[in-house]
């Protein structure tokens, strides 16, 4: 293996942690390296060790297999490395004054001695000493580690991040125990069992069989939306997860499990295993719930609440629907209440009657308006005119932090509405319950026909199915009747096929029955859509599932190579198989509090660039966004959250409105063909809704009316406290009397 010692003059390339450079040489010759090279700035000296290859196009390469910042010798070059962006609160005056205290050998003696040997200089107390001595400590340390663990499989972006956890134990925990890696979500399961085999681990090793029973435990639950597993089941297909070493029997899996649920890892209870954290928010929030379900509103008379809808009514020019003044009349009685309607019903108009009459009685009440998704509560806030924010932005939720408003601090309103319930997981339900105060009056407003919550849960079925106050909305208004997409919506939910008049322009269903044809059809639908005036942001592409050639994935590269296609005048940076071009529509696929994006906002690339600081143009990459006005930077890492947006998922999509939506709808989706499905995706539209593919796959989808069921008990821990709670004050007036 060769080795050269030199300065990296110039970065060819960058992607991820690879990369081409130029280095001179301690000799000053020139020479092209490359490799993974994280870490590694412009200008900046390192030893390299590796092999010379020889490329068909671009010649003689150096091939980096491992590579190391040395140990400055020379008083400017230890004077360079403690000015330098390694080590902070260290500047270039005072880099010279420690190398003036402590001599050419500064580094060795700060390594060895920590920051005791640099109190007393000149403008260096306690704390600094201690923030210079660990940087150097940490960027030499962080260099072994890297050596060590790159050889498992792990990603220098990996390392760093396992020694920003464990530190200088890193090498030892993941030789040890690499099932660690899973608790940081930095590997699953599968990668680091690979791992394990390389380091030595015993496939019967107690670590690996904890970390496969979490890891089948939390898929299960997080991608099927349950919150706990049959125990039974559990066990089976963690067997068979551990079968792909070895041999592991079910009683021993079944002891592993005992072991666990001993030490409060997981909660086994009777026949269900539940992830810890995910059985306290089905305990807490059933506690919450079933104690406000069982608390009446506020004293104001039935004479003057029918008399303030009355007036209103007459003000607005309006009569509103028997279950519209219901839903009011239980507004003011309760202090839970569930108000749920298809397309048209007017669930909007009566959130508004709602605000207006319960400030007439409150002029001076906090009102708080919130949704799950950015959009949803975009959406709130312009029919209602007031300010709206997700449950995650009202909550203050923080990165690594527990929300701002809890128990301790709960939120500062009288009446709390909320839209889009269907959308909100047993987490998020628990985080919002904890902070709501006893004096707050709840609406939760929502679809119960729409698909449930990607995550865990299905609140707000159960929470129905257990008797909290709920009204639901059925009259479809008139001008909504005039709508093919609201009468078809209604009769797919009612299981009835839908019906396309040709003379109307607001709805259509185009025949085709091969993929790849749907697949242009949606092209030229698109493109038509955008030649009639729609923008790109008017439009949703749906499709019920991410693979095959009409599933999100695909479509995405095909619509961004119509409607966005490479050009000279583009900049564009590919990661992997995935081009993010400028002027790409995306979208954002986890929440990122520092940011401010949300899940499933959308957004549009405006450049793509380099990073700068105060020298200059820096050589990280950069993607600058704009989501609703405000501009995002996202670097390497953040990428990973977010996609291209010319199609996305129905899931996805929830929360959401656009003028104009494409579907497709096709018996290669076979196994997501279901009635929720097709109307939560065509409740989407607000002006136009375009299907394409067979009558047969959408009929198939119609009559298939079987939600998955989920594994939750909320609704009977709801109903048992409930029960409890109204025997307790029968017991209770039975003693008075």
């Amino acid at each position: 293996m060769t080795e050269y010692t030199g300065k990296v003059v110039h970065f060819l390339h960058r992607n991820g942690d690879f990369a081409i450079a130029l280095m001179e040489t301690e000799k000053g010759e020139r020479i092209k390296i490359l490799g993974s090279l994280y870490g590694v700035d412009k200008g900046e000296v390192v030893t390299v060790r590796g092999e010379w290859r020889t490329h068909p196009k671009h010649g003689k390469q150096f091939a980096v297999d491992r590579w190391e910042r040395p140990m400055p010798k020379t008083r400017d070059q230890v004077v360079a490395y403690l000015s330098s962006k390694y080590v902070k609160g260290c500047g270039k005056k005072r880099a010279k004054l420690i190398v003036r205290h402590l001599g050419d050998r500064a580094l060795e003696k700060i390594m060895n001695e920590g920051a005791s040997c640099l109190i007393g200089i000149k403008g260096i107390g306690t704390k600094r000493a201690e923030q210079i001595a660990v940087s150097i400590k940490s960027s030499f340390e962080l260099q072994k580690v890297m050596m060590a663990l790159l050889p498992y499989g792990l990603s220098p972006s990996m390392v760093a991040k396992v020694y920003k956890h464990y530190g200088s134990q890193s090498v030892e925990v993941v030789q040890r125990n690499p099932y660690k890696l899973t608790e940081l979500d930095l590997v699953g399961f599968i990668t680091a069992d690979e791992i394990a085999a390389k380091v030595g681990i015993n496939p019967s090793s107690p670590y690996r069989i904890d970390a496969a029973i979490q890891y089948v435990l939390t898929e299960t639950c997080y991608n099927g939306g349950h919150c706990y597993v049959p125990v039974d089941e559990l066990i089976c297909n963690v067997t068979s997860v551990l079968g792909r070493k070895s041999v592991v029997p079910e009683d021993t899996v079944r002891h592993g499990l005992e072991e666990l649920a001993a030490h409060d890892r997981v909660v086994w209870e009777g026949d269900a295993v539940y992830p810890k954290h995910v059985n306290i928010y089905e305990v807490k929030l059933a506690q919450k719930l079933a104690y406000m379900a069982g608390r009446s509103g506020e004293a104001v008379s039935s004479a003057v609440i029918e008399n303030e809808i009355r007036r209103y009514q007459a003000e607005h020019r309006m009569i509103l629907a028997e279950g519209q003044r219901d839903a009011i009349r239980e507004m003011f009685r309760r202090q839970i209440m569930i108000l749920t309607g298809g397309p048209g019903t007017g669930k909007t108009t009566t959130v508004r009657a709602m605000i207006e009459l319960y400030r007439r009685q409150h002029p001076k009440a906090h009102i708080g308006l919130a949704a799950p998704t950015g959009r949803a509560s975009r959406r709130l806030s312009e029919v209602t005119g007031l300010s709206a924010e997700t449950i995650h932005m009202l909550l203050g939720f923080r990165p690594g932090q527990e929300p701002e408003y809890g128990e301790h601090l709960p939120l500062p309103y009288d009446l709390l509405i909320v839209d889009e319930w269907s959308m909100t997981d047993i987490q998020l339900a628990y985080y919002l319950f904890r902070a709501i105060s006893l004096r707050t009056k709840v609406v939760l407003v929502g679809d119960a026909d729409q698909l449930p919550s990607v995550g865990p849960g299905n609140v707000l079925r159960d929470m129905i199915d257990a008797g909290i106050p709920h009204v639901r909305l059925t009259e479809i208004f008139r001008q909504a009747q005039e709508s093919q997409i609201v009468t078809n919506a209604h009769r797919i939910n009612q299981g009835k096929p839908i019906v396309a008049d040709p003379e109307k322009d607001d709805f259509f269903f185009i025949e085709q029955e091969e993929p790849q044809r749907i697949a242009q059809l949606i092209e030229r639908s698109i493109l038509r859509l955008l030649d009639k005036g729609y923008g790109l942001q008017d439009i949703l592409v749906l499709s019920p599932m991410k693979k095959g050639p009409i599933g999100t994935h695909e479509l995405n590269k095909r619509l961004q190579t119509i409607v966005n296609p490479p050009s000279a005048k583009k900049a564009e940076w590919t990661i992997g198989e995935r081009t993010y071009r400028q002027g790409d529509k995306i979208i954002q696929v986890k929440n990122d509090y520092e940011k401010g994006i949300m899940n499933g906002d959308l957004g549009t690339i405006l450049e793509v660039g380099f990073a700068r600081d105060e020298d200059g143009e820096t050589d990280e990459r950069i993607l600058v966004c704009e989501f609703g006005g405000q501009r995002i930077v996202y670097t390497q890492d953040d990428l990973k959250n977010v996609q291209l947006a010319y199609a996305v998922t129905v899931h996805k999509s929830q929360g959401s409105q656009a003028p104009a939506v494409i579907m497709p709808v096709s018996t290669s989706h076979y196994v997501m063909l279901a009635r929720n499905l097709v109307y939560t995706g065509m409740t989407r539209a607000e002006r136009l809704c375009v299907m394409i593919g067979t009558k047969k796959a959408l009929a198939i989808a119609i009559q298939n009316n079987q939600v998955a069921r989920r594994n939750t008990r909320l609704k009977e821990r709801i109903v048992a406290l409930m029960k409890a709670g109204d025997d307790a004050h029968d017991r209770h007036r039975y003693a008075d009397g």
